[in-house]
Parts: C-alpha cells; structure tokens; sequence
C-alpha cells in the first residue's frame, strides 16, 4: 500500500516564487522609468508686481516690487507685437527691478500690453497682461 499523500500541494511553492519574481521585477522596472523618464523643471517663475498704465499713446510699465528681471530676459508686447527695443530706457540694457519704469510711445492708442519672461532654455512666462478699452 502507498503511503498518503497531498497530491494538491504540489507546486504551489513554484507558482508563488514566479509570481514574487514577476512582482519585484515588475516594480523595479517601474521605479527605474519613473527616474529616468520624470524631468523637473528647475526655472522658477520670477515674482513680482507690475503696474501698467496708459496715458493715450504713452504706457507706463512700473515695477513696483518682487523679484529684479535682469536686462534681456523680459520682453514687453504692445499689441501682440514685441517692442522691448524702443521702451524707454532700453530694456537691453536695464535690470527690471522694484522702482524700474519702462515708457513706450505709440502711434496708435494700443489695446494690450503684456510682460514676459524669458528662461535661459527660451520658455517665455507671461507676468502681467493688460488690456485697454
């Protein structure tokens, strides 16, 4: 006579070690991607509050306090058209910082002035927009 045996435990061990092996490879693979494929943008957006007047075609861009942009990474768009190089002074070569006050003359009464920033990889962050009735 053959002894008894549990013919239905046979196995199990195998099967639960594939799937532990599975389950480890699985997430390690997992951890792997995210590291190579997660990019963090380490640009920081400048902080800073902008005043924005008109005085019929004349505009007035104060920097009243925040963050100081220095000369060349901002641009200013009067009428979705860049005119940083006729502000008064020249925004090439000023630092936009608290107390700064950029001047634009026009030939026509403008409809929106906005100030962008630029980052040094030629993303542009829009800081202030203002629209004119």
């Amino acid at each position: 006579m053959k002894p008894y045996t549990c013919i239905e435990d046979d196995a199990v061990s195998e099967i639960l070690g594939a799937l532990l092996l599975i389950a480890i490879v699985s997430l390690a693979v997992s951890i792997i991607a995210v590291t190579i494929l997660s990019s963090v943008d380490t640009s920081q957006t400048p902080s800073l509050s902008i005043v924005i007047l008109n005085n019929s075609q004349n505009i007035l861009i104060f920097h009243d306090g925040g963050d100081p942009l220095p000369a060349g990474s901002y641009r200013i768009y009067v009428d979705d058209i860049d005119r940083t190089n006729q502000l008064t002074p020249p925004a090439s070569s000023t630092q936009f910082k608290a107390g700064t006050v950029l001047s634009y003359t026009g030939s026509t009464f403008p409809r929106t002035v906005m100030v962008v920033a630029r980052s040094s990889d030629g993303k542009e962050t829009l800081l202030a927009q203002k629209y004119f009735s």
